[in-house]
């Protein structure tokens, strides 16, 4: 079982924006901050707990705690927001430069040391991700992971030529970003070993 615990001061949008990714249909238990600055969310599987992570890392002032229990625990889905609760507590609050030290984002588990590698992994994530510019996100946002040639598609759409989003995806780290999270999605799925 995994789950998501955030803080975000802008909780109720946040909540929203997450409602609307592809993995929300897959969220066993939510409540998505109608108001108290907190979102929380368990899930079956980690890709959708690990998007929604770090989709929530694009808000400002936002800590991100990643929790995973195995599901034959009694009250899994409980557990694994314990865990993720324990995750955000020990964030540091988000420095204001995308150049500082990203502490935002961290990893609980019952296994201390797959805990500490995720949360490594995830906060070199977070510095890629926190590091973007929103004409950065414009080109991030179109690109469709897994689906080849789609440059020229970009392009068009943002009426840029197709050298400007490959570079604007190679200057984003979006190819790294893409290997940390099947990594990261790995070390959490060993925690529910």
């Amino acid at each position: 079982m995994y789950a998501l615990f955030i803080a975000s001061p802008e909780a109720p949008g946040l909540g929203e924006r997450l409602a609307a990714l592809p993995g929300a249909a897959e969220m066993i238990k939510a409540d998505l901050g109608g108001g108290t600055g907190k979102i929380g969310a368990s899930y079956e599987r980690p890709n959708p707990a690990v998007d929604a992570a770090l989709n929530g890392l694009r808000s400002s002032g936002v800590t991100v705690g990643l929790g995973a229990c195995p599901s034959e625990l009694d009250d899994a889905a409980e557990v694994a927001l314990s865990y993720a609760r324990a995750a955000a507590e020990r964030c540091s609050p988000r420095p204001e430069t995308g150049h500082a030290t990203v502490r935002n984002i961290a990893v609980e588990g019952p296994d201390p040391t797959l805990a500490d590698a995720a949360t490594s992994l995830a906060r070199l994530i977070s510095r890629l991700i926190c590091a973007r510019t929103e004409a950065e996100w414009r080109v991030v946002d179109l690109l469709v992971p897994g689906v080849r040639g789609q440059h020229g598609a970009i392009a068009q759409a943002l009426d840029v030529s197709p050298q400007a989003v490959s570079k604007a995806l190679i200057r984003t780290g979006w190819h790294e970003q893409a290997e940390g999270v099947a990594a990261l999605t790995e070390l959490l799925r060993r925690q529910t070993a």
